[in-house]
């Protein structure tokens, strides 16, 4: 058998797991059922070379990685290869839940309430530092900041309930200006297909 088909068998049976936690929903306890499945998927370091999933040239951040998505879209798994200094502003996952866990590296994840209307700024409500063994996971109205916290590489998987290309309207918030990007995911090029 190939490393590749030693990796599709083991992203399989943590497909399983996770199907059957979420079968009853999105729920936070459900959600942490299916973070135990993609925790210890991620313990298996040798299904996930730094040779199969490189980091991008110098001068850019990250290299994400599709490596499982079902055919409506759903159960989308992929991998996160990135530099020290990755970043991104509290944003929202389209509607559906997302899990986030770690193979090497750190990064803080801060955690936001929803905003009680449309124009409201998200209010901080919790931090983790996902590093091998832990992860965090997201309702579909979970919001949250990634915020590189050493200066490692980072090689995480991040399990979405629908792929980015099935993913509804995203909303960014920008803290500083009080403003709202929405968006949805349109061009998919930075996405490295390697099913």
């Amino acid at each position: 058998m190939t490393a590749k088909q030693q990796r599709d068998d083991a992203i399989a049976q943590m497909v399983a797991t996770a199907k059957a936690a979420l079968e009853a929903g999105p729920t936070p306890a459900a959600l942490e059922r299916a973070k135990s499945a993609l925790m210890a998927l991620c313990g298996r370091k040798e299904l996930f070379p730094l040779a199969e999933f490189p980091l991008p040239p110098e001068g850019e951040i990250d290299n994400n990685y599709l490596i499982y998505e079902e055919a409506d879209g759903g159960y989308a798994l992929y991998v996160n290869s990135s530099r020290p200094g990755q970043l991104s502003r509290p944003h929202d996952h389209g509607g559906t839940w997302a899990i986030v866990a770690a193979i090497e590296g750190e990064e803080l994840h801060r955690l936001y309430r929803s905003p009680v209307s449309d124009t409201a700024m998200p209010q901080e409500a919790a931090t983790l530092t996902v590093r091998p063994g832990t992860a965090v996971s997201l309702t579909p109205a979970g919001i949250h900041s990634i915020h590189a916290v050493s200066d490692q590489p980072l090689l995480h998987l991040h399990l979405y309930g629908k792929g980015f290309a099935w993913q509804g309207e995203r909303r960014e918030f920008d803290l500083e200006t009080g403003t709202v990007h929405r968006f949805c995911l349109k061009d998919l090029s930075w996405v490295i297909d390697l099913r």
